[in-house]
């Protein structure tokens, strides 16, 4: 399941001790474009609160998906 992990520390994060612990966890980063604040990752659900513990600075939360209507038009026939 997918997770979004964000930094809340106040200082400069230990991005080697962050991806040691990920590595132990078997997580998947699978969009770091906003690393070392933020990143997209997939893990175990089994694992989260083991690996919440191990990341204190850092939240977890669930990924969301949300439905965007479409932008175009409709436009409606009338029947003469």
């Amino acid at each position: 399941m997918n997770f979004i992990l964000k930094y809340q520390g106040t200082d400069e994060p230990d991005l080697e001790k962050v991806c040691a612990i990920l590595d132990t966890y078997h997580v998947q980063i699978v969009d770091n474009s906003l690393w070392p604040e933020t990143a997209l990752i997939n893990l175990e659900i089994s694992d989260l609160g083991t690996l919440q513990d191990a990341l204190n600075e850092w939240n977890i939360y669930p990924e969301e998906e949300y439905h965007v209507p479409s932008p175009r038009k409709h436009i409606r026939k009338s029947h003469r």
